[in-house]
């Protein structure tokens, strides 16, 4: 469990986009018209953050009064991509002005998540900060699985001397199994994994990728942990199946079958660009990861889900030019990187001034 770790606590469940069920109802006409203003601002906001236009969704956000919870979780999430400290000062204005709204607490724990990752002399100070907030969550919606799910993740990656307990992490994939079965079995793998359990959590992912309803997930699932624990080959080999999987779409409307088809074919997108990351990091396995990215750069395009939750198209160009260069195709790894213009965060512009530092000397060759 390391504090370098705590990023990941709240920002894979925090939800900022997630639509408001008849947002029409009841509405006058003058009513009825700002909703409809709002609701184009953060679609347009949206596909904004898709394209890592962090500072154009600040310029917007910021000087807005009266910021729905929505436009607190952009602003914030934007911020993060530009200023801690920044997002931090919205984090606190985020709970003073929306106080009842779990929400609120879910992203000041991300924001105090992101600080104790980047902050060595301060990190326990945030991680505490970390757990206040989620457990605030947790009191306000005792009925929502999501922030069951970040409090969960705390206490597996957080050391003891921050609050951290494998013990507490157990009783809260109990809650969590109560709340939804097949969502305690995730929980229950996770934790198996981050206490060092693998054969029981191999166990329990065999039984998920056997179900149809959560193959995909627990293929992406336990293949990304095996990407971050390094055994390549493991990830590769759970990751593989999905790059020939195809999903019937499904029509785009209110209802449990499009709500299961978007996060299916999000899970299935994501384990496309985990497939590409895994030959970016080995070095191995280049031309099934270059297929992967392509494809999912193209699925990214096309789909009509929700695409908040996926990497950017940036990084996708982004592993697919290392991986051009990884098959010496030099100008298509300089074609993907003509397209990376736009503001970055330090680790992105990192990568990218290491390609192109790369691709100069083997074109001067």
């Amino acid at each position: 469990m390391k504090i370098s770790n705590l990023a990941a606590i709240a920002l894979c469940t925090v939800s900022f986009l997630t639509p408001a069920s008849s947002p029409y109802a009841y509405a006058n006409e003058d009513e009825r018209a700002a909703i409809e203003n709002t609701t184009a601002q953060d679609e347009a906001l949206k596909q904004s953050f898709e394209r890592g236009e962090f500072s154009k969704i600040v310029e917007t956000l910021q000087p807005l009064k009266n910021k729905t919870p929505k436009q607190y979780n952009m602003l914030i999430s934007a911020l993060m991509n530009i200023d801690l400290d920044e997002a931090e000062e919205a984090a606190e204005d985020f709970i003073h002005v929306h106080g009842n709204n779990f929400k609120a607490y879910h992203m000041h724990a991300s924001v105090m998540g992101a600080q104790a990752s980047s902050s060595i002399f301060s990190a326990l100070g945030y991680a505490k900060k970390a757990k206040k907030s989620l457990e605030k969550a947790v009191e306000i919606a005792p009925d929502n699985i999501a922030v069951y799910q970040a409090l969960m993740q705390f206490h597996l990656m957080a050391p003891s001397i921050a609050g951290g307990d494998m013990d507490e992490a157990v009783k809260l994939t109990q809650k969590i199994a109560e709340l939804d079965a097949t969502e305690g079995q995730f929980a229950l793998a996770r934790v198996y994994l981050e206490d060092g359990k693998e054969t029981e959590a191999k166990a329990v992912f065999e039984k998920l990728i056997e179900d149809e309803a959560t193959q995909i997930r627990g293929r992406v699932e336990l293949g990304s942990f095996y990407l971050g624990d390094k055994q390549y080959a493991s990830s590769y080999d759970i990751l593989t199946p999905l790059a020939d999987v195809e999903i019937a779409e499904v029509e785009k409307k209110e209802s449990e079958a499009w709500e299961a088809y978007q996060e299916t074919k999000s899970n299935l997108l994501y384990g496309k660009y985990r497939l590409g990351q895994v030959a970016v990091e080995s070095g191995k396995y280049t031309t099934v990861g270059i297929n992967a990215l392509e494809g999912y750069l193209e699925d990214y395009a096309t789909t009509n889900i929700d695409r908040k939750s996926l990497p950017s198209t940036k990084w996708a160009q982004l592993r697919l030019a290392e991986l051009y260069l990884n098959a010496n195709r030099i100008d298509e790894a300089q074609r993907m990187v003509n397209l990376l213009d736009g503001e970055h965060d330090e680790r992105f512009s990192k990568i990218l001034k290491k390609i192109n530092k790369a691709i100069k000397k083997r074109a001067a060759v």
